[in-house]
């Protein structure tokens, strides 16, 4: 693939991405964003574990630290689903005067390929959620995660950053985007 193709396919993905949560955000309740929770530490859902399945779209296919047998051949994943589990294992998180908690996320995800069946991702990073309003918050996640395709298997990075609209005490839409995927879910908090 030529680099020109590479950044012209980069770019549409990521302006449907953009584009997507540009609407999310234009349809979302107005009064959310008048009162904010953000210095009000213990101000949001009391929860253990966050449970998240979701859909992706591949926004890189391949990796940065990739150095498997099918190189040449551009292991473009495109699309597909996964699951997450979140422990939160410190709240008050590392600002202890902000709404903040973080948590060791990690999971599973199957995504489509060009050149092969699939490709399979195992990611385990940091979490790091901040409460900035009732019904929203936002996260940032660094870690790293294997691909593999069912022939080799190498490490990649990982670094992603997200937002939630938080519907119900107990679930809430999550949206991801970054490195290696864009990703749209429902996350389930349980005690």
């Amino acid at each position: 693939m030529t680099l020109p193709t590479f950044l012209l396919r980069c770019s549409v993905r990521w302006l449907g991405a953009a584009a997507f949560a540009s609407a999310a955000w234009l349809v979302a309740p107005g009064e959310a964003a008048a009162e904010s929770i953000i210095k009000s530490p213990d101000d949001h859902p009391k929860y253990s574990w966050e449970l998240e399945p979701h859909l992706n779209l591949g926004l890189f296919g391949r990796g940065v630290f990739h150095r498997g047998r099918s190189r040449g051949r551009g292991n473009d994943a495109d699309w597909g689903a996964g699951f997450r589990a979140t422990p939160i294992i410190v709240d008050p998180g590392f600002i202890k005067t902000l709404n903040n908690t973080v948590g060791i996320t990690f999971g599973v995800d199957v995504a489509s390929c060009r050149y092969c069946d699939a490709q399979l991702f195992i990611p385990v990073g940091m979490q790091w959620n901040f409460y900035v309003a009732p019904e929203w918050s936002v996260f940032g996640e660094v870690g790293g995660l294997l691909r593999t395709d069912a022939v080799d298997v190498w490490p990649d990075l990982m670094l992603q950053a997200g937002g939630r609209w938080h519907f119900s005490e107990s679930m809430a839409l999550t949206m991801r985007a970054g490195y290696p995927w864009f990703s749209v879910g429902v996350s389930f908090f349980v005690d």
